[in-house]
């Protein structure tokens, strides 16, 4: 987790004779219309504190609190963030921070900052709470418990409400289950199946089929196959329909010798799936078909769970067949290496059994393990393979190891002329044609690819960057619908995010833009390139103020910077705030006396204000530190206009013309996408 060190006092404040006084009565508003529950107008009073007035530390973290409340959690996570540079030991702070990351689904980002919450404030029973939570979503179960006991020990001493009381028991009981669960799939049996006991003794609403099952596998585990009996029976009778718990049902009961029972949940079994045989069924068996029936189903998860547990039990006879199914499953949960190695001992088991190795195939084709790959290409040919699949992943291996782009393109041209339209060798097509500059042709078959499998990432990340090379060439690709088309795939892929959103900004659609930057926040909430850009898509939107209050932050950690100064104050005008604009600025004038953008500022803000002389006074300022510069001209030739001086303004015009195309000739500046 970032630090947040405290800044100089020099820097925290921009304050005004009585503004403490206003910004202190402004907050005291805002905490008046959250009570009542007017979070929109606390929002608005508490914006306009923060960026056109003194606004106390305590005012970003009461921003947070509203924008949490009004659902729009990754600006609260931004508020907190600026209240903790200001606030670095403020236990609130880090608590309300870490909420907001768990209401955003974040979990792992939620823990330091509870923790941090906790670590200032030891006793606060709530923080616990939510501690605990946080622990449990990210995975760390024993975390969860630890701290969950402590939250319920504290409450009970600290006479809790009752029913903040139960809330809290209940989260206890569930991340008891949680923990349960995972020393019995770490083949802990005796304490899970004791945390899980417990659960159903003293949480009848924690009941059903969920804890059943794993309470019935780690009985059975443990020899106690009564009781496993037992919870899978009562399992079933929660799920009727769930053919995972009859199979393990009938297992058990084979193995219990109570083989008419057994024999009529197989036969409800078939009764939906027609495809089981007639068999002399055994326990290994039924395991067996269950195994199968999850990967007909495509759950793989419960597959590779099933299929561990088999192995754990160390039943000979179909160890391989098995070890094949085990790496079928992890596959297709991306776990390519754990594949590969169940597949490397189903092998050594029956090295002669083709199936094996066509699956080592695809295996080592999808995990990039090109070594791994020849060697299974081999064995499977040398086996009396099809001569279409070792042919076509010897194309698809070549294209991936050799250097030569253009035999490789050459190659994967007669490959497909051959072997059709197959998705991997289109794929492949796609990728040699990028790399040798024909975007457009690569495109085509990056889209070809996903017509045939719509969910290749990798063809749709493809087909992205060529439509950037075309979008770059002026060539019309039709990015920003590709962007919006991946990210309703693959929501979570921030780069690509990212990309889009600087996409936006260039094609001058900023409110989508904003939307977008806005997502990121929830990973760089001080990332001050994105912090930048989103308030220049805020300004282009006409949504000054909240510009004006990202500025604000990024402005007290680089007071230096006049580009900033100048958007900070130009969002302040904009928004309403002229006075407190022009007071900052001419505040600003003892740390930039020779910048000339300072004083062209000032003049048009004076004059718009309607101080003339003053205005004037700047301009002049400012075509005299930077004689090359036509825009003080153009502003005294407008103000001279207005004030119905027309010869003066002509001379103004004629000096401002000269400036612009004569000798002190001036490029027009344009305003280009900020990296983030």
């Amino acid at each position: 987790m970032k630090k947040h060190p405290q800044p100089p006092a020099a820097r925290q404040n921009t304050q005004f004779p009585g503004q403490e006084d206003r910004g202190f009565k402004k907050l005291k508003e805002a905490v008046r219309a959250g009570k009542a529950g007017n979070y929109t107008l606390a929002l608005d009073i508490l914006e306009k504190l923060i960026s056109s007035v003194y606004a106390p530390p305590e005012a970003w973290l009461l921003l947070g609190r509203t924008l949490h409340a009004l659902g729009f959690y990754n600006r609260s996570i931004a508020a907190f963030d600026d209240y903790l540079k200001l606030r670095p030991r403020s236990s609130q702070g880090y608590f309300f921070m870490g909420r907001s990351y768990l209401a955003a689904a974040m979990p792992q980002k939620a823990v330091p900052f509870l923790r941090k919450a906790h670590e200032l404030h030891p006793q606060n029973t709530q923080i616990m709470a939510f501690l605990g939570m946080a622990y449990l979503r990210s995975r760390h179960s024993l975390d969860a418990v630890n701290m969950f006991q402590e939250a319920v020990e504290n409450a009970a001493k600290s006479k809790t409400d009752k029913t903040e009381y139960n809330r809290i028991y209940r989260a206890y009981l569930n991340a008891l289950t949680v923990r349960g669960v995972r020393l019995c799939r770490n083949d802990e049996y005796d304490l899970g199946a004791q945390m899980l006991r417990f659960v159903l003794e003293n949480g009848s609403s924690s009941d059903g089929p969920f804890i059943r099952l794993e309470l019935g596998r780690a009985c059975r585990e443990t020899g106690k196959l009564e009781e496993a009996l037992l919870h899978y029976s009562r399992a079933l009778e929660f799920a009727p329909d769930d053919r995972r718990i009859r199979w393990s049902r009938a297992s058990i009961l084979i193995a219990l010798g109570k083989n008419a029972q057994a024999r009529e949940d197989i036969e409800k079994i078939r009764s939906v799936e027609p495809d089981v045989p007639q068999l002399p069924w055994n326990s290994s068996l039924v395991d067996l078909f269950m195994i199968r029936s999850f990967l007909d189903s495509n759950e793989w998860r419960s597959a590779a769970e099933l299929c561990r547990n088999f192995l754990k039990r160390g039943v000979s006879g179909n160890n391989a067949v098995i070890h094949a199914m085990c790496a079928e499953a992890l596959r297709n949960l991306r776990d390519f290496r754990a594949a590969h190695n169940h597949l490397i001992r189903a092998q050594e088991e029956n090295p002669d059994e083709l199936q094996f190795w066509y699956e080592d195939i695809l295996v080592c084709w999808e995990g990039k393990d090109w070594k791994g790959l020849k060697k299974a290409i081999i064995k499977a040919a040398n086996l009396g393979g099809e001569t279409d699949i070792t042919r076509r992943f010897t194309v698809l291996l070549e294209a991936n190891t050799a250097t030569d782009d253009k035999k490789n393109l050459a190659m994967l041209q007669n490959a497909i002329r051959t072997f059709g339209p197959e998705p991997e060798l289109m794929y492949s097509l796609g990728l040699a044609y990028l790399k040798l500059g024909f975007a457009a042709e690569a495109g085509n078959w990056f889209q070809k690819t996903i017509s045939f499998k719509k969910d290749h990432e990798q063809a749709w990340l493809g087909k992205i960057a060529a439509a950037e090379v075309l979008a770059a060439e002026a060539s019309g690709s039709g990015l920003g619908e590709l962007y919006n088309s991946y990210l309703e795939l693959w929501p979570d892929n921030f780069s690509i995010r990212r990309e889009r959103a600087l996409y936006l900004i260039k094609v001058l659609e900023y409110g989508e833009a904003a939307a977008e930057l806005e997502k990121l926040l929830l990973r760089e909430p001080s990332n001050p390139s994105l912090r930048r850009v989103l308030a220049y898509a805020y300004r282009k939107t006409g949504r000054y103020r909240e510009a004006a209050v990202f500025l604000k932050a990024l402005l007290r950690e680089r007071p230096e910077n006049l580009e900033l100064l100048l958007e900070y104050s130009g969002c302040l005008e904009r928004a309403g705030g002229i006075g407190y604009a022009l007071t900052i600025l001419e505040k600003a004038r003892e740390i930039f006396r020779d910048k000339p953008d300072l004083y062209l500022a000032l003049g048009i803000l004076n004059f718009r204000s309607k101080k003339t002389e003053t205005a004037f006074d700047c301009l002049r300022e400012a075509a005299g530190l930077n004689p090359a510069d036509c825009r003080p001209y153009e502003w005294m030739a407008v103000i001279a206009e207005k004030n119905g001086d027309t010869e003066e303004a002509a001379n103004y015009k004629r000096e401002a013309k000269l400036r612009k195309f004569g000798k002190f000739g001036r490029k027009p500046v344009v305003e280009p996408a900020k990296k983030i």
